[in-house]
Order: C-alpha cells, then sequence, then structure tokens
C-alpha cells in the first residue's frame, strides 16, 4: 500500500478519537478541529520516529503536546462547549455536572480520566499516551476517579 493511502486510513481510523479527545481538553471545537490538523500534520512528520505501540496512545500523546503548546502560546479563557439542542432537560443537567466536575480537574487528571474513561484506553496506552509509567498512569486514574466523584457530589449538593 503506498504512503498516501496508509495516511489517509490511519486517519480515518483515528481522527474522531482525537477530535473527541481534543473537545474534551480544549471545551472548544473549532480549537479542537486546528488541534487535530496540527496533529496529523505532526504525526505525518514523526512517522519515522514511531516505535509501535498502540498508534491511538501515540496520537494522544502528540495531541496533548499540541494541546499543551497551543495553550501556553494562547493562554485562553476556557469555553464551555454547547450542547446539542435535541438533549433534554434532565439530560442536560446532568451532562453539565459531569461537565464541570471534569473541568474542575486539574489538566493531567482531567486527560487521564478522558483518555481511560471516555476514550476507552487501557492502563498501559494511558501511560504511553501521557509519558508515565503504567503505574503513575493507573494512580493518576484512581486519584483522578476519587477527585471526579468529590467534585460532583459536591456540585450535587
Amino acid at each position: 500500500m503506498d504512503a498516501p493511502r496508509t495516511i489517509e486510513t490511519f486517519y480515518r481510523d483515528h481522527s474522531q478519537a482525537v477530535f473527541a479527545f481534543l473537545v474534551s481538553l480544549t471545551r472548544d471545537r473549532a480549537r479542537a478541529e486546528d488541534l487535530m490538523q496540527d496533529t496529523f500534520v505532526k504525526a505525518t512528520r514523526s512517522l519515522g520516529g514511531y516505535r509501535g505501540g498502540s498508534p491511538r496512545a501515540w496520537l494522544f500523546a502528540i495531541a496533548r503536546t499540541v494541546f499543551l503548546d497551543d495553550t501556553r502560546r494562547r493562554h485562553p479563557i476556557p469555553v464551555e462547549e454547547g450542547l446539542d439542542r435535541a438533549v433534554e432537560e434532565a439530560d442536560y443537567a446532568e451532562h453539565d455536572a459531569v461537565e464541570r466536575a471534569l473541568n474542575a480537574l486539574p489538566e493531567r487528571q482531567r486527560t487521564a480520566l478522558v483518555l481511560s474513561d471516555r476514550l476507552d484506553l487501557s492502563g498501559a496506552e494511558v501511560a504511553e499516551a501521557m509519558g508515565i509509567t503504567p503505574g503513575a498512569a493507573r494512580v493518576l486514574i484512581h486519584r483522578a476517579r476519587l477527585e471526579f466523584r468529590a467534585i460532583y457530589q459536591e456540585d450535587a449538593r
């Protein structure tokens, strides 16, 4: 298979997951689209440095770096992502409470939780994406869940 076809397939297979991850980090769909494009450009240029393992974890690591670099450059004010109008009011309130609790987490905890619980990456894949050991990833995910639960329950009161 030729390289352009491989890159196209790679993009098609992973772009939605990378986009969802970036939306969770940025809370801004337009910015997430820009960062997703930057992620795939950087990944395409870095294919020679790919050392195997989970391609999704590798892409998430690149996406996280692109996000952090962009955030450092811009110092943006977080923007809440609008919800689809079809969501019922009860679902909206629940979704809003979950998003508020998630957004209140420190960036590293939020990233680990999104990768693990929303994008279904294994602990090893989360570790690879974040550049930490699998043990550190398990601890980070555990602490993120505890912190999320405390924030969510406090918000419910």
